[in-house]
């Protein structure tokens, strides 16, 4: 790629300086300004109070010093207080234009993963009721940066954390239980915290109609490998009222685990989320794994007991203190089972654990990867991203997401008022750590000021260009130098200088794991289609100066193609026709 061969040209040239590739980071963006060339450096503005240099003059030294082949790079400029501006050859642009169009080419030297195995853990949920909004948010990111990690040549592994084991799946139960009682005409006193949710009611009278039959046809759609754990008990909701409580609390909570989890797994399947592992918490505990990971911690000297717990030294990890792994009842904490969870991950033979988290486990990061740590793993190995709230936005002021009629707060309740893919667009337009703002009123309007419908309709509109040129008798042939030759308008330049960055982006945001590099790349393309489309009249050339009309069908359907790889990555859908809302 260009900009690798930039990189070392501008490593090259420093040397003399006594800067070597150790010592400095080389950067390389597209200027602000188009007119300025199509790549820029802020190098000599980072090494200039380094070398107590003016960083202009600096500047001009190493355009001077830089050897490029002229054949690439036809120009070096200076530009405001010393960045180093680099103009692409036209004939080069083209030659990467065609790379990109090319399947076997551009999209293929990305591929730098060499198969290394990588899980995305990107939902972790306590299967106690239907998904919310900052389980969206997290799908978003996490299924894209699954692709993402695809697109340059890793094995990326999606994996949903089912929190099943401990209080709130028993409390569940119990809270079913007695809603199921109430309505068979029983007295009973609701458990304290209980779920009180509608889709517990909706359950419970559900189960006054359905029979052990029903029941237990209702459990094949678990019938696959992810699910083997899902069963659900014997008998049905009568059988189960008549056993003793505890026995019969395990029932309902059992079997309200696999109601649950089918609602969770439709509304995933809805989002266009696919998991290869369903991981159960549970799973955790029946096959000892905690009990081994704590007594690998002894070995290693880590753990220690005060006040009857059990405590691993995470603050010699980094941590703020120490954190009980296990309480003075013998029982574990989720930290211990997080443990587990993560040391079975790595044994699973995954070369690095990717997880996303909430925003209010900032400080769950050091002590986990300290475990790891700990556990003779690289603390490198375990990488989180942390994803901040949502703030949605209504009539232009923020709404109380509890008081807003309806059950707006669930993941099923955003797709029905504004669609999975506007949702998904939308969440990826800032990053994973930022407070985003959505606005609920923009995300439903069908007009180019919603950044979804923009781009989607930039889409729909090359479609449509190209099947009136077939309709008018223009044969559209396979692009190439031949006619992109005759691309002449400052338009046309521009967006090839967009397009050409496809692979680099891609490259660029799994590396970083910055999927909202993605939409902006993508609005970006939209935006300079359009500008090109209307400066240029593509079909109204096309008598008079065929080759020309050529050379912009072909740049068409390349805009087209590029459009399609990154909104296939986003998950979202490329529509060849705009259809109206009803």
């Amino acid at each position: 790629m260009v900009e690798d061969l930039l990189k070392s040209a501008l490593l090259d040239t420093i040397e003399k300086y006594g800067i070597f590739e150790e010592d400095v980071t080389v950067e390389l963006e597209k200027p602000r300004d188009r007119t300025h060339g199509d790549l820029s450096t802020n190098l000599a503005l980072m090494l200039g109070g380094r070398l107590q240099r003016k960083p202009r003059e600096l500047a001009g030294e190493i355009a001077a010093a830089i050897d490029l082949p002229r054949e690439i790079i036809e120009s070096v400029e200076i530009a405001g207080r010393g960045f180093i501006n680099f103009r692409i050859a036209k004939e080069y642009r083209i030659e990467l234009l065609l790379d990109v169009w090319d399947p076997s080419l551009a999209l293929q030297d990305i591929k730098t993963g060499h198969d290394k195995r990588i899980n995305v853990e990107f939902i972790s949920s306590n299967p106690t009721g239907p998904l919310n909004v900052v389980s969206a948010r997290a799908g978003a990111f996490g299924m894209c940066l699954v692709k993402l990690l695809e697109a340059v040549g890793h094995q990326a592994h999606a994996e949903y954390y089912v929190n099943d084991a401990g209080r709130q799946v028993t409390l569940l139960g119990r809270s079913l239980r007695c809603l199921y009682f109430r309505l068979a005409g029983e007295d009973c006193d609701f458990p304290e915290d209980g779920y009180q949710g509608r889709y517990l009611e909706i359950m419970a009278a559900e189960l006054m109609e359905q029979d052990t039959a029903t029941i237990q046809s209702a459990a094949k759609a678990f019938d696959d490998e992810s699910f083997q754990r899902v069963t659900p008990p014997d008998g049905n909701a009568e059988d189960w009222r008549k056993l003793p409580e505890d026995e019969s609390v395990r029932c309902f909570s059992k079997y309200a685990l696999m109601k649950i989890l089918s609602w969770q797994r439709e509304t995933c399947r809805r989002f266009g989320l696919r998991f290869q592992t369903w991981y159960f918490e549970s799973e955790l505990h029946e096959t000892k794994r905690i009990e081994r990971a704590l007594e690998r911690l002894k070995k290693r000297d880590t753990i220690y007991e005060e006040e009857g717990a059990v405590w691993f030294r995470s603050s010699d990890f980094g941590d703020a203190k120490d954190r009980v792994v296990v309480r003075a009842d013998g029982r574990p904490t989720y930290f211990l089972a997080d443990i587990a969870y993560h040391f079975h991950k790595y044994q699973r033979g995954f070369e690095r654990a990717i997880d996303y988290w909430g925003p209010d486990h900032h400080g769950y990061i050091a002590r986990m990867q300290g475990a790891m740590e700990a556990l003779e793993i690289s603390g490198e190995w375990l990488e989180v991203q942390l994803l901040q709230q949502v703030n949605f936005i209504e009539d232009g002021r923020p709404i109380d997401m509890s008081k807003r009629q309806g059950p707006f707060v669930t993941m099923d309740a955003l797709m029905e008022e504004v669609g999975a893919d506007v949702a998904k667009f939308i969440f990826l337009t800032r990053k994973p750590n930022s407070q985003l703002d959505f606005d609920l009123d923009l995300a439903k309007e069908q007009s180019l000021d919603n950044p979804v419908y923009f781009v989607k309709n930039a889409h729909a509109r090359l479609c449509s260009l190209l099947t009136e040129a077939e309709e008018a008798g223009v044969k559209l042939k396979e692009p190439s130098e031949k006619y992109l030759q005759y691309l002449e308008d400052e338009s046309e330049w521009h967006l090839v200088g967009e397009l050409i960055r496809l692979p680099q982006v891609i490259a660029s945001a799994a590396k970083t794991r910055e999927p909202h590099r993605l939409t902006a790349y993508v609005s970006e393309v939209a935006e300079l289609f359009y500008k090109f489309e209307n400066q240029c009249k593509i079909l109204k050339i096309r008598e008079d100066q065929p080759e020309l009309a050529q050379c912009r069908l072909q740049l068409s359907l390349m805009t087209r193609h590029v459009l399609r790889v990154i909104l296939d990555l986003i998950g979202v859908d490329a529509p060849e026709v705009m259809e109206e809302k009803g």
